[in-house]
């Protein structure tokens, strides 16, 4: 046993040699192919990448690109890449208000063109809180009142984030305070079915239709969402595309 453990010292043990994939793991890891990828943009717009070169000028606000390529006659202002998305869609979506100015005032701009979800410039900015583009575009003639493909127009979208300074811009071009979504919630019980009790007190400090049954204090948010649960699982099955309110599926 003595002699089999001085064998065992004095043996020379050959390296195992590594397997062909654990060489090439670091070596990947280095030229970045295995690494983590680079988000081209923030998490919350996965899925609002350009294509277009016009449209990505628009997207990350090189102004002087875009009227290079609006000038030079390159690209027409209102060019939709497949999902009907012009550049306008991306500043303001993207939140670039000088690229957004520069759109927004040329005489050519659809400024209430629809994408493919039928959002308009403006229902993208809102749904980002970009009060900025948001105030170009209403300067500039953009209709607050036109619905995308899931009833909600502008206000709606503003109000399940809880913007009240965006829901107070809106105000300021006469939107109806009291205009029903598509699946008859109106501005004040929208704002308790989301939980955004601070945005039902301001409604109806500006004069909102609040029914005595539902206050922010009296459970009302329970009877709307006991309401609406039949209409939710209906516009699951009916497979109806996602938006940024939660009281659609």
């Amino acid at each position: 046993m003595q002699e089999d453990m001085e064998y065992d010292a004095l043996t020379i043990r050959a390296p195992q040699r590594s397997r062909w994939y654990t060489r090439l793991w670091p070596a990947c890891l280095g030229h970045g192919c295995l690494g983590p990828r680079q988000q081209r943009f923030p998490l919350y717009l996965i899925g609002y990448d350009p294509v277009g070169r016009f449209q990505r000028a628009a997207s990350v606000g090189d102004v002087a690109l875009v009227e290079r390529l609006i000038n030079a006659s390159e690209h027409h202002v209102n060019e939709c890449d497949r999902r009907g998305r012009s550049a306008l869609h991306y500043a303001s979506a993207h939140n670039h208000p000088n690229v957004v100015t520069l759109l927004s005032s040329n005489d050519c701009t659809d400024i209430n063109m629809k994408d493919d979800e039928g959002c308009t410039p403006l229902i993208k900015a809102t749904q980002r809180d970009n009060i900025e583009c948001i105030s170009i575009l209403l300067m500039h003639g953009a209709d607050p009142h036109i619905i995308d493909a899931n009833g909600d127009a502008a206000l709606h979208h503003a109000i399940c984030r809880g913007n009240i300074t965006v829901v107070s811009k809106l105000l300021e071009y006469n939107v109806d305070i009291d205009t029903e979504t598509e699946y008859g919630l109106t501005p004040y019980k929208l704002a308790l079915f989301e939980n955004q009790l601070k945005m039902a007190e301001f409604l109806i400090e500006n004069g909102a239709d609040a029914p005595s049954e539902l206050t922010p204090n009296s459970g009302g948010a329970a009877a709307v969402e006991s309401e609406q649960s039949m209409k939710k699982y209906a516009i699951f099955n009916q497979g109806k595309n996602d938006s940024n309110c939660s009281y659609l599926p």
